[in-house]
């Protein structure tokens, strides 16, 4: 669970800092998704 709430905060700052509005939807799901898979594994 920990793993899913820092992935999204990841995502939205990476949206965030620099991203355009439209592209910041992909990138925030795609960070999220990469972010939880990396930690996920790292975890498990």
């Amino acid at each position: 669970m920990k793993a899913l709430f820092f992935s999204m905060a990841l995502g939205i700052g990476l949206a965030l800092w620099g991203a355009e509005p439209q592209a910041g939807v992909d990138q925030l799901m795609a960070a999220g998704k990469l972010a939880g898979e990396q930690i996920y594994s790292i975890l498990h």
